[in-house]
């Protein structure tokens, strides 16, 4: 990558050089050439992004708003910095502030698929489902090899009751990740609410293949064996889940009313 504004090689390398410590995880290392660009030149909005984005990935949302809106100031627009501002925003629980965000990232690109499916996150949260859809949809058509937007369409789908779309939409996200436990044990949960057990079972159980101590495959596995009319075997599942629920520290399930 070439610095933009002043076509700088030393800067440049040092962006490369940030960018490869980065990629395996060698965060001082990165931020360490992020910063050595940036006292070559203080207006970086490159720079300025990668220590935003090593911000926000170190938990320090605020450093990293106040970095990307730095980045904004000094660059020319980049649908990437406004993503990563909402991002942030997401993370310290200002949805007004990340929706903000997200709307200036499709402004600058319309088709920054990764910004269409954190706003479709943000109006599943507050309460616009129809809206989160049409921005999950929107999403997956110009990125469909994204798990997370098929798995979260997934949820999405079942709170609003939709619960064949919901299994539809886990089995894309399965498709892509077949090893994430979570995606097994919401695909298994819609599958209960359509009465249809033993494929519930058989979800929580490649869920627990995957994860042993998760207390939540094992609670499901319970109820999916309650409901086959396998009693004993469902009561030893739920004694196991409430043994791991008190190892973990967690709350067991509320039972529904």
């Amino acid at each position: 990558m070439s610095d933009e504004k002043t076509g700088n090689p030393t800067i440049a390398a040092l962006l490369q050089q940030g960018l490869f410590h980065h990629r395996q995880g060698q965060l001082d290392l990165a931020m360490q050439r992020y910063i050595d660009a940036l006292a070559e030149d203080p207006t970086n909005a490159d720079a300025l992004y990668y220590v935003a984005v090593v911000a926000c990935e170190d938990g320090q949302y605020d450093k990293g708003v106040e970095l990307a809106q730095r980045a904004i100031d000094v660059g020319k627009p980049q649908a990437r910095v406004h993503n990563l501002m909402g991002q942030a925003y997401d993370r310290l629980g200002q949805p007004l502030e990340a929706i903000k965000a997200y709307d200036a990232a499709l402004t600058v690109d319309p088709n920054f698929a990764a910004a269409h499916g954190n706003r479709a996150s943000i109006l599943a949260e507050t309460g616009f489902p129809d809206e989160a859809l049409k921005a999950y949809d929107r999403a997956l058509a110009l990125n469909g090899n994204s798990g997370a937007d098929w798995f979260n369409r997934g949820t999405l789908l079942h709170d609003m009751g939709r619960l064949q779309d919901a299994v539809d939409s886990y089995d894309r996200a399965l498709a892509l990740s077949p090893d994430l436990p979570q995606a097994h044990v919401a695909r298994a949960a819609a599958l209960m609410g359509l009465g249809r057990f033993d494929d519930a079972l058989e979800g929580m159980d490649r869920a627990i293949g995957f994860a042993p101590a998760m207390a939540v495959a094992h609670h499901g596995r319970a109820a999916a064996l309650k409901c086959l009319g396998r009693i004993e075997e469902s009561k030893a599942a739920a004694d196991h889940a409430a043994e791991l629920d008190t190892a973990q520290g967690t709350e067991p399930p509320k039972k529904p009313n």
